[in-house]
């Protein structure tokens, strides 16, 4: 089971921090705003494509900090496990998720709620996961909210309304027994969203969807990559052992405009602990280095096109998985590096 984020609270108390007279008349997300990354907004999980999850805004500081009182709060229906997401904020709407796939658009400075949206799921269906019932997170773009959905579905909703304005099913959950819990990411005119858990058969896909018609156009396979492409490493899997590969993307990876790479970190391979121990490179379930788990990918965001890989730990037999999305983007001395830290305690630069 996937360790939840220590943030998670029961209820949702956001302060009005920022003095400044909010709009409800929300204008279009688009790639490039988010590239731009105002301050006066939120617009992506990570705050920005650089990941810092950092706000420049200034007018709270040391100095008044501490006169700050509760503005308004709010709290959702239906909050088993707490909120594990972070909100965004367009134009001063604040957007967030809950348990259950249940969305909210609120006015920043009063709380007025401005409209609901819950997804009509399988509750059968989610009652048997083990990964249930939060949510992580959301995107913003193209007038719409879009959500991963504990059933196997991308959904995007009217941010004006919070309207269905299309939903997609992407994987089988009923068959699998896993859906989506991380927040997607916006890249240009996809979005790219991955699938939860690293325990489960599956071989981990992550999608790149339309953002503005829901279609699906690419699917990367983590275990072991895409038959026929250059980045088929199936080899590395003993048997046929990368048709029940795991490795899922759970949390939302990263963005560089500069390079046009998108950033992944996959799950552990499955079965999930592996007793083969010193001999893991030609015994147990799954012998070999179980490419792409356990790794960080780089990926094109048009076609999903494999970039480049480097693997944090091969053959991961303890589930100190890599699938934390927290990709920072740095500059030291002229040169560009990306940190990210895995479950096994190291942090990768």
């Amino acid at each position: 089971m996937k360790s939840k984020p220590r943030m998670a609270v029961r209820g949702a108390t956001f302060a009005a921090l920022i003095g400044v007279a909010f709009s409800v008349q929300a204008a279009d997300v688009t790639h490039d705003r988010i590239v731009k990354a105002d301050p006066a907004d939120w617009l992506t999980y990570h705050g920005s494509f650089k990941s810092w999850h950092y706000s420049a805004l200034d007018q709270i500081n040391i100095k008044n900090v501490k006169g700050l009182n509760e503005a308004w709060s709010h709290s959702p229906s239906r909050a088993t496990r707490g909120l594990q997401g972070f909100p965004l904020a367009a134009d001063g709407i604040l957007y967030y998720s809950s348990s259950y796939n249940q969305m909210y658009a609120l006015d920043g400075a009063t709380g007025e709620v401005l409209w609901v949206y819950k997804q009509k799921l399988d509750e059968d269906l989610v009652a048997k996961q083990t990964h249930s019932p939060y949510n992580r997170g959301i995107a913003l773009g193209y007038g719409n909210v879009y959500m991963g959905t504990l059933d196997g579905k991308l959904v995007a909703v009217d941010m004006k309304t919070g309207k269905l304005n299309w939903e997609t099913k992407l994987v089988d959950s009923k068959k699998l027994t896993v859906g989506f819990t991380g927040a997607p990411l916006l890249v240009k005119d996809k979005v790219i969203i991955g699938a939860q858990g690293g325990e489960w058969p599956g071989r981990g896909p992550i999608f790149g969807v339309d953002a503005k018609s829901g279609k699906e156009v690419w699917t990367f396979n983590t275990s072991g990559g895409n038959e026929g492409t250059p980045s088929d490493r199936r080899d590395t899997w003993g048997g046929d052992s990368w048709k029940t590969g795991g490795g899922g993307g759970w949390m939302a990876g990263a963005y560089d405009p500069e390079t046009d790479t998108v950033w992944w970190g996959t799950a552990n391979p499955a079965p999930l602990y592996d007793w083969a121990g010193p001999e893991w490179q030609s015994k147990g379930p799954r012998p070999g280095a179980n490419l792409y788990t356990t790794a960080v990918i780089l990926l094109n965001p048009d076609t999903g096109e494999l970039k480049g890989y480097h693997q944090e730990i091969p053959h991961d037999a303890w589930d100190f998985d890599s699938a934390m999305g927290e990709f920072f983007f740095i500059e030291r001395d002229g040169k560009k590096y990306v940190v990210h830290p895995n479950k096994g305690g190291h942090v990768f630069v």
